[in-house]
């Protein structure tokens, strides 16, 4: 922790030269605000207005893209689709038509011959016949074709017809009654039984090559059509990127011509409240002087020594003033020095009246002058009705380094006085509704912080809270 005693006696310097630490502080030229501002845009209509054409434009040459290339795609999907079942179906077809030329063959050796090792075959192929036909049954089932339904039930009825005329002609042949059975052979009828079998195989090669060439011959029609559009589509969205860039630069330039006058407006703000902060400070300034002459006026002491008091504590007065507007662009300033400097003109040779007491915060440039302003504001109200109204009065400034509700470091000031007369009218007008009071508001505001105050029968306590800088600050641990 660091304690810091005030001096009170300042001497060396000539009346001209506060008269010139004066004149640095003039009112700075106001900016006129009679000119219309431009309306705020949301984020939205700023997006609205400039990308989001580009970016609709952009939505919909992808989405005829993606269109075309997943029709491309499915297409040749159902290509190859098509091509696996067709090559199925014709391998069954295959297969019928083996099986019903296996089992002939077998009939006719074993009428033939009447050796029964012909039977052997003949039952294989009948067995084979069956095996296929469910093959193509199946088939028929994953698919939605409504032709191959008549196909598969004809040439079902023709192979089960023929195989009954087969069946026939062996039954016959076993039992003894060859000449019947080759009269059937001879009659031609199976002849024509098979005849129409290979017909109906025939026809169904014809419509699955045909459905199939068909399906190539789309996803080939596809895939002609997508690369002119692909590079139709292309040159499309290089135009919309291009028109989006030149749409994104006019919104940049525009957000830039607001920023500009809305900083030209904040910049007219911070004239006006310094103007009125000035000329608020001058009269409080005129009253501490006052209030400085005549404390010194009441020591029994010569004139000399007197004069000399006096023009010590204008001086620092005159330094205090400097503190509270701010320092220099430099690294940053410590917390006790520019409260020290501040309090200067309030203290006593003893370090009595006032105590300042604090571990070492140092504050960034920016937080130098509102916190000067509350602690001057503070130190003026407390010689104008407060504590340093009076001899006896005290005035104790204290801080303290605490983690707030989300585990971040804050900065607790206190300024309590004691001895001092019993406020009948708080400082700052009723309520505290005075430009003192509203400027310590705006002050603690823009330390990010807040400030209360308490008014007891014989002092005033204020309370200042605001976060602690994690570039700035030194603590003893």
């Amino acid at each position: 922790m660091q304690k810091v005693v005030l001096p009170s006696t300042l001497i060396g310097i000539s009346p001209c030269t506060v008269a010139h630490h004066e004149t640095e502080n003039r009112t700075p030229r106001m900016i006129s605000s009679d000119s219309p501002e431009p309306p705020a845009l949301s984020w939205w209509q700023r997006m609205r207005q400039s990308l989001m054409p580009v970016i609709v434009g952009l939505a919909i040459a992808l989405l005829l893209l993606a269109f075309v290339i997943g029709q491309t795609v499915l297409a040749q999907r159902e290509a190859r689709t098509r091509a696996i079942y067709e090559g199925n179906m014709l391998l069954a077809l295959q297969q019928v038509r083996a099986a019903m030329l296996d089992a002939e063959t077998g009939q006719r050796g074993f009428l033939l011959t009447g050796k029964a090792t012909y039977l052997t075959p003949y039952r294989d192929a009948k067995n084979r016949l069956t095996g296929a036909m469910g093959y193509l049954v199946r088939l028929k089932q994953e698919t939605d074709d409504p032709d191959i339904d008549g196909h598969i039930a004809r040439l079902d009825a023709l192979t089960q017809s023929k195989f009954i005329e087969l069946d026939r002609s062996v039954a016959l042949a076993s039992a003894g009654f060859s000449a019947q059975a080759r009269a059937i052979v001879d009659s031609d009828l199976g002849q024509h039984e098979m005849d129409a079998i290979r017909a109906e195989i025939a026809a169904m090669h014809a419509e699955r090559a045909e459905a199939r060439k068909a399906s190539f011959e789309r996803a080939a029609q596809l895939e002609r059509r997508l690369l002119p559009l692909i590079a139709v589509l292309g040159i499309a969205i290089i135009m919309l990127i291009v028109a989006g860039m030149r749409a994104e630069h006019s919104r940049a330039r525009a957000m830039a011509q607001a920023a500009q006058a809305n900083a030209l407006r904040d910049a007219n703000e911070r004239a006006q409240l310094l103007a009125r902060e000035l000329n608020h400070r001058v009269k409080n300034l005129f009253s501490v002087i006052l209030s400085i002459v005549a404390l010194s006026g009441r020591k029994q002491a010569d004139a000399h020594e007197v004069v000399t008091d006096i023009r010590a504590r204008i001086r620092a007065l005159s330094l205090a003033h400097a503190a509270s507007q701010g320092v220099g662009a430099g690294a940053g300033a410590d917390l006790g020095s520019v409260i020290a400097r501040t309090m200067e003109p309030y203290a006593d040779e003893e370090g009595i009246r006032v105590c300042i007491e604090g571990p070492a915060v140092k504050l960034p440039v920016r937080m130098v002058t509102p916190l000067g302003l509350i602690v001057h504001e503070l130190a003026t109200n407390a010689m104008k009705y407060g504590a340093l109204s009076r001899e006896t009065g005290k005035v104790r400034i204290d801080w303290r380094i605490t983690p707030d509700a989300f585990g971040e470091l804050e900065v607790s000031l206190c300024w309590s006085e004691t001895g001092g007369p019993a406020l009948h009218v708080k400082p700052g007008g009723p309520e505290g509704t005075g430009f003192g009071s509203q400027m310590t508001e705006l002050a603690a505001r823009q330390l990010g912080g807040t400030i209360s105050h308490e008014w007891p029968e014989t002092g005033a306590v204020a309370r200042l809270t605001f976060p602690l800088p994690t570039d700035f600050h030194e603590t003893d641990r």
